[in-house]
């Protein structure tokens, strides 16, 4: 619509006749003209405020051009032009209809807030939207509008959209289909990890195996493999690594997933393309249509055009999810949505795929192929190399590990450190050359640098295989490394452990139900679960037997056969000991506290000494009495009585820190009433029931105790002041 055209259109103004029924029109708020312009091909609805008319004042305050194929709308309340694109029903501050309850019928009524002047301006109406009208309507002439402005939305949202999704598709355009060799390699390398040997005893010592890869079934003899459920082995049939599965405990579905990046080459850079890979593998075949063991699948959810202006790189992303909430998924900016962080790099075309950008440098396909089913934030490595061109070698020498944690950021407060400025790899890693090809020759990530680093320090040279089974059992525990009063070596210590945790508990939070949920994550090894479970346990074993004063020079005692079983009764011993403890410092609190409250019953009975002839333990004032409690028992008492903590100050009272007093009433001295506490000179609180706060009459007693109190230690200051100067 040419806005400047339809505004120069006159104004109308309201007839004598609308501003005399707009008086009689209670509860409506417009009255709206209509009339055909512009060759009659525009509809023209001036809108009048019933409030201005009754006011006299003759002014529209909007009016509305409608088309066959548009609308908009006019401000009349200012003189020059401002337009409006809102529907009529997402106007500020005007309705057509207003809904209220009746509550006589029981439901929902709705009025007309608009009054259309004739009969002939709403057939005008209803006739122009004619192939929008529904006669049967009771609001025709309304219901076509906005069946009509709705149309017209729909248009103006679908062409905005379509210069947007325009702009989108023209970058995606030159994006080409992943070849063949990627998929083949995201199913067999980077989900290599999820193949599984399923098996199931048909009698004593015969088991028969299904292999998920090989897809082999065959009937196999367990003194010839190792079979137990989640280690990890080799399938008899096809020789591959598997992960062993006992059929009676394998999950109805299983699932595992995983990200993998395949970087497509441009001109100017690289696209960074995120495919999402499942592999299902199901309990019962037999119910499912095709009656397939294994199905698995992968589709492309997110891309990173990057391009490296000035040397720095910059990206543009995008995902492939929902547009504007529209329901039609397609390629869309990024926001979030999709969580593909951390992802296996297809290394088949690097670095060719980067070769014009410095990232050709950065040996990250070498780590890849390294590590073919570990999800790191590679994505992130770009910044990491850009920050750290060093990374370089550490992917070269295949220490994997320590650059998959440098990529993931964990050297940030991990436990073994690197010299990021280092020139050399020893001045990087912190070691001399026999240690870093130690570190090489076992791919060590942080933690066991860090162990190298101390045992480097201490002077402790620790072969490969021992640094690789210290890990495995005491992980980065450096306490223990530099012990030089152990009972035994660092080897019969592991080798103990290994030989005592076969058997050993995973415990509540290590078994199959943790990982049921977990299929973007590799299960660690359960033999190793149970080394380091027993590890721990065994460290804590010593601290009892310490507490317990055992002769730890003891081999029968510091590494027990069925270790398990000592281990429970040592803890039962223990926590008998540490129950004996706590009665006796508990014990050690009431006398304490006893001693204290006697003191402070003295020291009270000095200060108010008109109670003559009171109890040794009541103090009485306005018919309230101040009770210096007796012993911990009756504080703690206090607390169930009245419902609130000073139960716990027991200890606070025993070690000088504060004093509690009870108030009772003096017609019930042993009901509990409300608790007092006094320290440095002051109360601090005093609460009822529930921690309810003071009536009047306890008010006013507590400022007299607190203000004689006071009185009291200001009079012995100054006499101590007068004695001094004398």
């Amino acid at each position: 619509m040419e806005k400047r055209k339809l505004s120069a259109i006159e104004r109308e103004k309201a007839s004598e006749d609308m501003m005399e029924i707009a008086c009689r029109l209670g509860g409506m708020r417009h009255i709206v003209t209509a009339r055909l312009v512009e060759d009659d091909k525009i509809l023209l609805l001036t809108f009048y405020n019933i409030s201005e008319l009754v006011k006299g004042k003759e002014g529209a305050a909007f009016r509305t051009f409608l088309s066959h194929e548009d609308y908009i709308t006019q401000d009349l309340r200012v003189e020059k032009v401002k337009c409006l694109t809102a529907s009529f029903y997402m106007m500020n501050d005007f309705r057509v209809f207003e809904s209220t309850w009746n509550n006589e019928k029981n439901c929902l009524e709705r009025k007309e807030l608009i009054l259309i002047r004739s009969k002939e301006e709403q057939e005008l109406i209803t006739t122009f939207f004619k192939e929008y009208a529904d006669l049967d309507d009771a609001s025709v002439s309304w219901s076509a509008v906005n069946k009509f402005q709705e149309k017209v939305k729909a248009a103006r949202l679908a062409a905005k959209h379509k210069k947007e999704t325009d702009l989108i598709d023209a970058v995606m355009e030159p994006v080409k289909q992943e070849p063949e060799e990627f998929r083949s390699w995201a199913f067999d390398s980077a989900m290599s990890f999820s193949r599984y040997l399923i098996y199931q005893e048909i009698e004593k010592g015969i088991v028969q195996c299904e292999c998920t890869y090989c897809g082999k079934i065959g009937l196999v003899n367990r003194k010839e493999i190792r079979l137990k459920n989640n280690e990890k082995g080799i399938c008899p049939f096809c020789g591959s690594k598997v992960t062993i599965k006992a059929k009676g405990r394998l999950p109805y579905l299983m699932t595992d997933k995983r990200w993998v990046a395949y970087v497509d080459p441009m001109n100017e850079g690289f696209i960074w393309r995120y495919f999402y890979v499942y592999r299902e593998i199901r309990k019962y075949p037999e119910h499912t249509l095709g009656s397939k063991r294994v199905s698995q699948g992968i589709e492309e959810y997110a891309r990173q055009f990057y391009s490296f202006q000035n040397g720095k790189p910059a990206c543009e992303s995008y995902e492939y999810a929902e547009f504007k909430k529209s329901g039609t998924t397609r390629w869309c900016h990024d926001e979030g949505k999709i969580h593909c962080a951390e992802c296996i790099l297809y290394p088949g075309n690097l670095p060719q795929a980067w070769e014009h950008t410095p990232m050709k440098y950065s040996a990250l396909e070498i780590l890849s192929k390294n590590m073919p089913t570990v999800s790191l934030k590679y994505e992130r490595g770009i910044q990491r190399f850009w920050e750290f061109p060093k990374l370089e070698w550490i992917c070269k020498m295949g220490l994997n590990q320590l650059a998959k944690e440098i990529i993931n950021e964990r050297y940030q407060g991990a436990t073994g450190k690197i010299n990021m400025k280092g020139g050399t790899i020893y001045k990087i890693l912190g070691l001399n050359k026999v240690n870093t090809k130690i570190l090489q020759s076992i791919d060590g990530n942080y933690d066991e640098l860090r162990l190298l680093q101390v045992a480097q320090t201490i002077g402790l040279q620790l072969k490969p295989d021992q640094l690789r089974e210290y890990y495995e059992t005491f992980e980065c525990n450096t306490d223990l490394l530099k012990q030089a009063k152990r009972k035994v070596s660092l080897h019969k210590l592991v080798k103990y452990i290994g030989k005592e945790s076969e058997r050993y508990p995973l415990g509540e939070n290590s078994g199959c139900g943790k990982y049921a949920y977990m299929g973007y994550q590799e299960r660690e090894d359960p033999r190793i679960e149970r080394k380091r479970n027993m590890a721990r346990d065994w460290l804590e074993y010593l601290g009892w037997c310490k507490a317990l004063k055992y002769d730890l020079d003891n081999m029968f005692i510091y590494m027990p056969t069925n270790f398990k079983k000592v281990h429970d009764r040592t803890a039962k011993e223990y926590q008998a000991l540490q129950n004996k403890r706590a009665a006796a410092e508990r014990k050690r609190q009431e006398t304490l506290a006893r001693k204290r409250m006697e003191q402070t019953q003295k020291a009270i009975e000095e200060i108010f000494k008109k109670n003559e002839g009171a109890d040794a333990f009541f103090i009485r004032g306005k018919g309230l009495i101040l009770v210096v409690p007796k012993n911990g028992d009756e504080i703690k008492a206090e607390g169930e009585a009245l419902h609130h903590c000073v139960g716990g100050y027991v200890s606070r009272v025993a070690s000088g820190e504060t004093n509690i007093f009870f108030i009772r009433k003096a017609e019930a001295p042993e009901k509990s009433y409300f608790t007092l506490e006094y320290r440095d000179n002051r109360v601090i609180q005093c609460r009822g029931l529930h921690n309810c706060d003071m009536p009047p009459d306890v008010k006013a007693f507590v400022k007299v105790f607190e203000k004689k109190m006071q009185d009291s230690v200001q009079g012995r200051g100054k006499a101590r002041k007068h004695r001094k100067a004398g």
